[in-house]
């Protein structure tokens, strides 16, 4: 017999007994929110056209789809997104004949996140959309409308984080911008990567003043004081209408008694293109990500011929389950910040580091010692040490809150975690290495073959930046050796001194990145922890830019 015929594919698995009873029943639960909304049920298909998953509407990326054929060659896909599909049913069904539709769903979404990540590939959600109403007041009936269903969930440790996409937009219109360097800074803002963001305004040659406003939204979170500090920065009407309608929004929440579930978060810009006024996102512990996403959507009815107002969410029964779990295992915030940092060499320039905060752990500092996690109680902070490539994986699913980690690291891995500061230590360069002539072959964009450590840098190097094609070997040891016994024509790899590279006939042909340690933040860490989180990120930029 074939054991393969046992087992599920990566990223599915089978629910029964106990644990299928428990997720029918908080499913039929928080479906009874729904409804007493006033929602509608709505069961649109399993596998649409692409197109309207498509780039032009701005939803998943073409290689998560599920993609496949029928038998007249359209393209289908599994739906990744309930939202689209949602849109499109409520444009050819609805819109016609009623002013305001407000319309439910459950069912799964599937995307294609790759192996070895640790996620579903096929999830569960429950989700509601609320079109035809334009105003603040269906802004604040989804805020509350994920409150009562966290709260249905048996959940009260959570946060309700709201921005605004048009804050963003609009500071990004009055700098004149186009929508290229718009969509790059808007991928570095969201990841809080302001070292990155900086270097993009400079290129674009933006204004001072913008300049300052556009990185601050990486900084701007928090209460009311937050939308207060951005009104000083923001001058042109659609950023200051975007901070009023959040105050607007803000006034209904407090008023409706869930003000301290609300925080704020102007850098919060989702993947999503289609949202186009206020964003928000529920957290919760022990789940490395939101739970609920949401936000208004007034352009997308438009791809469907029908232009409406809209604002929706969508909540992850997988992710509020896991929550549900942890807590029902007696699992709780401690008040402890969880810090991973890179064994060797950056673990200890850290620990330096972090003394000139007032911060110290001089167990870490024992090479004799046999202990996994180091704790400082004084300062609420634990500690433990990572190889490199793991650093990024704890960060991510919360298993540390912090971590601290080379840059090649991070582009490598390519893990869902905020880049927040760049510590200044430990710094080299990715390089394309290799003999004289070999710089020939680059030039001229020739068919070649590059060994490296770096698979995924290396592909997105000469995909997206040299735009050549290259054939990639992976190898673990001496990557010099490669082009001196003929493996490849090239390397990349990390460039120190280039002593090495200068002994052995090679030299550097091109520079991919600048590399040093990075201070890196779980997203639901961020929100959770924000003031102790922020606080330590200032004391460490502080002490930077003096030394």
């Amino acid at each position: 017999m074939n054991n393969r015929l046992l087992h599920t594919p990566d990223g599915v698995r089978d629910s029964y007994g106990n644990d299928y009873e428990k997720r029918l029943k908080l499913q039929l639960s928080l479906h009874d929110v729904l409804k007493d909304f006033g929602y509608r049920d709505i069961q649109t298909p399993s596998f649409e056209y692409f197109d309207i998953f498509s780039s032009d509407i701005g939803t998943t990326p073409s290689n998560e789809l599920y993609k496949f054929f029928d038998n007249d060659n359209n393209t289908l896909v599994l739906r990744p997104d309930f939202t689209p599909g949602i849109a499109r049913a409520a444009a050819k069904y609805f819109l016609d004949s009623e002013d305001v539709v407000k319309l439910c769903y459950m069912g799964n979404v599937f995307s294609d996140n790759g192996t070895y990540k640790g996620r579903l590939k096929e999830r569960s959600e429950i989700g509601a959309e609320y079109m035809g109403d334009g105003s603040e007041k269906a802004d604040a009936e989804m805020i509350r409308l994920a409150f009562d269903l966290l709260k249905k969930a048996g959940l009260s440790d959570f946060m309700i984080c709201i921005g605004n996409a048009e804050y963003f937009r609009g500071l990004c219109s009055e700098a004149g911008m186009d929508r290229e360097t718009e969509t790059e800074l808007k991928t570095a803002i969201s990841n809080r990567n302001s070292e990155t963001a900086a270097r993009i305004l400079d290129a674009a040659g933006c204004e001072t003043s913008l300049r300052s406003a556009i990185l601050d939204c990486i900084g701007h979170m928090g209460g009311p004081e937050v939308l207060a500090g951005a009104k000083k920065q923001a001058k042109g009407k659609r950023a200051s209408e975007a901070l009023s309608r959040l105050e607007k929004v803000y006034e209904i929440a407090v008023a409706s008694g869930i003000g301290d579930h609300i925080s704020f978060d102007l850098g919060m810009l989702s993947q999503y293109d289609y949202y186009t006024g206020i964003v928000f996102r529920a957290y919760v512990p022990f789940v490395g990500e939101a739970v609920i996403k949401g936000g208004r959507y007034d352009d997308l009815l438009g791809k469907y011929g029908k232009e409406c107002p809209a604002v929706g969410l969508t909540l992850s029964l997988d992710q509020v389950i896991m929550c549900l779990d942890e807590e029902a295992a007696g699992k709780k915030r401690d008040g402890y910040l969880t810090i991973a940092l890179t064994k060797g060499r950056l673990a200890m320039k850290t620990l330096d580091l972090l003394e000139k905060t007032g911060i110290s752990c001089d167990e870490m500092r024992d090479k004799e010692t046999r202990k996994l996690i180091f704790v400082n109680e004084e300062k609420k902070l634990r500690f433990f040490l990572a190889k490199g490539p793991d650093v990024p994986t704890y960060v991510e699913y919360g298993a540390a809150d912090i971590g601290v980690v080379g840059r090649d690291t991070i582009m490598e891995e390519g893990r869902k975690i905020y880049e927040v500061l760049d510590l200044g230590f430990g710094k080299c360069r990715m390089c394309i290495c290799g003999p004289k002539e070999a710089g020939e072959l680059l030039k001229h964009h020739e068919m070649i073959r590059v060994a490296t450590k770096y698979p995924s840098i290396t592909r997105d190097y000469f995909q997206n930046v040299k735009h050549q094609t290259v054939d990639i070997i992976k190898l673990n040891g001496s990557i010099e050796l490669a082009p001196i016994v003929g493996l490849s024509q090239v390397i990349c790899d990390i460039v120190e001194t280039g002593s090495t590279l200068r002994e052995n006939g090679l030299q550097v042909l091109e520079e991919v990145a600048s590399l040093s340690a990075r201070m890196v933040v779980n997203p639901v860490s961020l929100r959770l922890e924000a003031e102790r989180i922020q606080s330590l990120t200032n004391a460490l930029k502080g002490i930077i830019q003096v030394s």
